[in-house]
């Protein structure tokens, strides 16, 4: 027997399971009761779960059956949210599956399910924690989650920067492509520094698949800083993403997803009287879920104090 959490009420033909109960002896109902839990005595679980933001993820599942048949449901046991999280939603539902220590084959019974979403909160937190007690009239059981906040995946996040954008100088240029890998359109998030690590201006920009968007440093980029200061030189952040609610909105919760490809032209020092103009390819970095949160609450601020300044656009082609 492999038990992790199992609730039995002595002298009565009830089971209460919670989570994940793997036996193949268990029996109730006065027959042989493995198992002896005093009335109404909690166990509790403590687990784990990585969840990505907006993302609702199953955090637990119990049953309320009679006990050792694998045929009968009693109903859907009752909870308690005792300890609520800090940084996300807990929702609950029922569903059908069945009974885990049930064998291979056993009819799907009514399920209570709670879902955990990420919602957010203080920005640079990546982990959360909450506590639910599951109840039905004789017994109860205690379920811990802690929640890890899940790095985004791959190939979402392109760094770049650009040089001398002044006047006399000529314009750089950014073009960002949507390859197809979901054949879906994506969000192109664009957050543009300053030098000296201030955000500037922020914008999300839809990309088609296999589509081309370009975008001009001088006009779409750094005309309308949040500070009334153009930068001269600066890092602008890319990070792919799918659609969310609101569209391409670079403060929300977004789901980074594969594969947007960056280009940025460089204009350098001039020589004699001619600016040499180079191009490269938007370096592929790691996207923390921390850097993600500090990009969204900085970007947020920014049309909060900006009231229009500080928003970027987003040039031409789809």
């Amino acid at each position: 027997m492999r038990l992790e959490t199992a609730y039995v009420r002595p002298r009565q033909n009830y089971c209460f399971l919670a989570l994940s109960l793997r036996s193949k002896a268990l029996r109730c109902a006065g027959i042989a009761v493995i198992l002896s839990l005093g009335a109404m005595a909690a166990q509790a679980q403590t687990k784990t779960i990585s969840v990505t933001p907006g993302v609702k993820a199953v955090a637990g599942a119990a049953w309320y059956t009679v006990a050792g048949s694998c045929t009968v449901s009693l109903g859907i046991p009752n909870y308690t949210v005792t300890i609520p999280p800090a940084h996300g939603v807990l929702s609950f539902a029922t569903s059908t599956g069945v009974v885990p220590f049930c064998p291979a084959g056993s009819p799907s019974l009514p399920d209570l399910v709670v879902y955990y979403t990420w919602t957010g909160g203080a920005s640079g937190a990546t982990s959360d924690f909450f506590q639910v007690i599951y109840t039905d009239p004789g017994t109860s059981g205690e379920l811990n989650v802690t929640v890890k906040l899940a790095g985004p995946p791959p190939d979402t996040f392109k760094v770049n920067y650009f040089s001398n954008n002044i006047p006399a100088a000529p314009d750089a240029t950014l073009r960002i492509d949507n390859p197809g890998l979901t054949y879906s359109n994506l969000c192109a998030l664009i957050y543009v520094f300053d030098a000296d690590q201030q955000l500037s201006e922020c914008c999300g920009c839809m990309e088609t698949h296999n589509g081309l968007r370009t975008l001009s440093v001088r006009t779409n980029l750094t005309s309308n800083p949040l500070t009334g200061v153009v930068s001269t030189n600066g890092v602008i952040k890319i990070v792919s993403s799918l659609p969310g609610a609101t569209g391409c909105d670079p403060t929300a919760n977004v789901t980074p997803t594969a594969n947007l490809r960056a280009w940025v032209t460089h204009i350098g020092a001039p020589v004699t009287a001619a600016y040499p103009i180079t191009e490269t390819e938007s370096s592929d970095s790691t996207l923390g879920a921390s850097e993600l949160s500090a990009l969204q609450s900085q970007c947020s601020f920014v049309r909060i104090l900006g009231s229009g300044q500080g928003t970027c656009s987003c040039g031409t082609g789809d």
